[in-house]
């Protein structure tokens, strides 16, 4: 589930002219998080080696410059050691979207959640840091260059927790987050990091295995397939002549097929209950062929209504198959 970025309380930290949002019920202007996101920080349990697995097999065509993995999905990945702990630092590159560049924040936020899960997948492991549980850090840039403009402005705000002062680092809580204001060089802007819960499949746990699945069925209707997982309860439904995926329980489901004429492939990721996955196959299962069946009723229906035939009798029997008996004299 994607967050949505808040102009409350972000922007006055970024910019000492951005207007304050009086309330958290009124609607923000996110234009200063979207132009000032530089990246967002993940820490996870993952050593070196697992890095380069994950990278040569992510699967997503890459360039590798300067230690960092350049996606064309539009966001670049930089691994580095930091706090003993490897962190990816995530951000975007020019491949982004056209429909996504208005909105430049939030299309980083669901990228990066997807990769974070696609990682877990590869490793069948949480591969999150515990210290962090379910946060990414999110860092912007400010148009703060002198430590005592900043916190002159946190005591405007009357922001008083603040737990480390120096000439380039400044830590402080609000509003129950964690707030750090960092720079590299004193001629340097402040760029500013703070923390976003992100909900996500069984982070953190260290308890379950994330694990996937593919499965050949027997689907071969678009229409019924898409009709079954609505009714199922499945959301981001996105599909094509060849394609559906979709969200369900927490799991990702991906139907595919190289043809019109052929069954779909099941593509199951990041299963964490085997029963729970198992029992949602054969609900389907059985939803699907009710739905093909009313499909095909409706289908019989018209077409005996434009031959102009007469519908003498219907019944269900005990297999629940419908029998119809038509006049054809």
């Amino acid at each position: 589930m994607s967050i949505v970025l808040k102009a409350f309380p972000m922007a006055f930290l970024i910019s000492p002219n951005a207007k304050q949002v009086s309330s958290i019920n009124e609607r923000p202007d996110l234009s200063i998080e979207n132009k000032n996101l530089q990246l967002i920080k993940v820490a996870t349990n993952i050593q070196l080696e697992q890095v380069n697995y994950l990278m040569e097999n992510l699967g997503i065509p890459y360039k590798y410059k300067n230690d960092t993995y350049i996606l064309n999905n539009g966001i670049n990945v930089h691994w580095e050691l930091y706090n003993s702990r490897y962190c990816a630092f995530l951000s975007l590159n020019n491949h982004i979207p056209l429909t996504s560049r208005h909105a430049p924040a939030s299309y980083l936020t669901k990228q990066s959640e997807i990769l974070m899960r696609t990682f877990e997948v590869m490793l069948k492991k949480n591969i999150r840091d515990l210290k962090s549980k379910e946060i990414f850090y999110y860092c912007y840039k400010t148009e703060y260059k002198n430590k005592y403009d900043i916190l002159e402005m946190l005591k405007e705000h009357k922001i008083e927790n603040i737990t480390k002062s120096t000439d380039m680092e400044i830590r402080f809580r609000y509003n129950n987050k964690n707030y750090k204001f960092i720079r590299k060089n004193k001629r340097d802007p402040f760029l500013i990091e703070n923390e976003q819960k992100i909900s996500l499949v069984n982070i953190g746990s260290g308890q379950k295995n994330i694990t996937s699945r593919n499965i050949n069925t027997n689907y071969t209707n678009k229409d019924a397939l898409v009709k079954t997982l609505r009714e199922h309860g499945a959301t981001a439904i996105e599909a094509d002549e060849l394609n559906i995926s979709c969200e369900m329980f927490g799991m990702q489901l991906i139907y595919s097929k190289n043809s019109l004429d052929e069954a779909y492939n099941l593509e199951i990721n990041r299963i964490t209950d085997e029963n729970q996955c198992n029992k949602l196959l054969e609900d389907l299962k059985d939803e699907y062929g009710l739905n093909i069946q009313d499909l095909t009723y409706h289908t019989i229906m018209e077409r005996l209504k434009d031959h102009n035939l007469q519908l003498e009798d219907e019944r269900v029997d005990e297999e629940n198959s419908i029998i119809l008996t038509i006049n054809i004299g």
